[in-house]
């Protein structure tokens, strides 16, 4: 394992990557056929600390759940909509106008 000096992330080897995520090689080759994880360069046969995270957390899935290899993609894409409609709710209460009335005052 290193680290890449254009990103500031480990770049790991598969077998690396097998053995930090404590699943089996077909296991992590079935998550890139699936494109749970991208994998841009085949020949290099490197991936990110982020890739790494997002292994483990389908290990986890799988663990949990007794979820299969498609349904953890789903999962995963679903819980990432979820983030994404949780920070939009955040902005849009941020820039919401806090609009007070004075109940007395329309009597």
């Amino acid at each position: 394992m290193k680290h890449s000096p254009e990103f500031t992330d480990i770049i790991m080897s598969l077998d690396e990557l097998v053995t930090a995520c404590g699943q089996d090689h077909q296991w992590v080759l079935a998550l890139i056929e699936e494109n749970i994880i991208e994998y841009d360069v085949p020949e290099h046969q490197q991936f990110t600390g982020y890739q790494l995270t997002t292994v483990r957390r389908a290990s986890r899935l799988s663990r949990d759940f007794d979820a299969s290899v498609p349904a953890i993609g789903l999962i995963l894409e679903l819980l990432d909509e979820v983030e994404q409609l949780r920070q939009l709710k955040r902005q849009i209460d941020r820039q919401a106008p806090i609009i007070e009335v004075d109940i007395e005052q329309l009597k």
